[in-house]
């Protein structure tokens, strides 16, 4: 499939693309370039394509985002409960000082 202005690559270039790659020149440019087959991709066909990894990558960033939540939802449910307990702790320790400060005036005026 080559256009008006493209043309297949002289002997000199014959290896110049790899994996199946069609090696094709356009005359005003020097250089040759490569027209890769499916799954191949690069200047020279020289790098494997795979789809699946992109969709990979997603499904793992997916996993680190759910994961991430996971853990600052857990932070803050301890972090809740730890104050929470410390707030029940010394509203504990204030009654029990109250009690004691009621029970010794009480002993007192007897």
């Amino acid at each position: 499939m080559t256009t008006d202005h493209e043309e297949p690559c002289g002997p000199s270039h014959r290896s110049f693309c790899l994996n199946g790659g069609i090696c094709y020149v356009i005359p005003t440019i020097p250089s040759p370039f490569c027209r890769c087959i499916e799954n191949y991709t690069g200047a020279r066909c020289e790098e494997a394509f795979l789809p699946s990894s992109s969709v990979q990558s997603q499904s793992d960033l997916s996993a680190a985002l759910v994961a991430l939540a996971v853990l600052i939802t857990l932070t803050i449910a301890a972090l809740y409960f730890l104050c929470r307990k410390d707030h029940l702790q010394r509203a504990s320790s204030v009654q029990c000082e109250l009690s004691l400060a009621e029970a010794s005036g009480t002993s007192a005026h007897h």
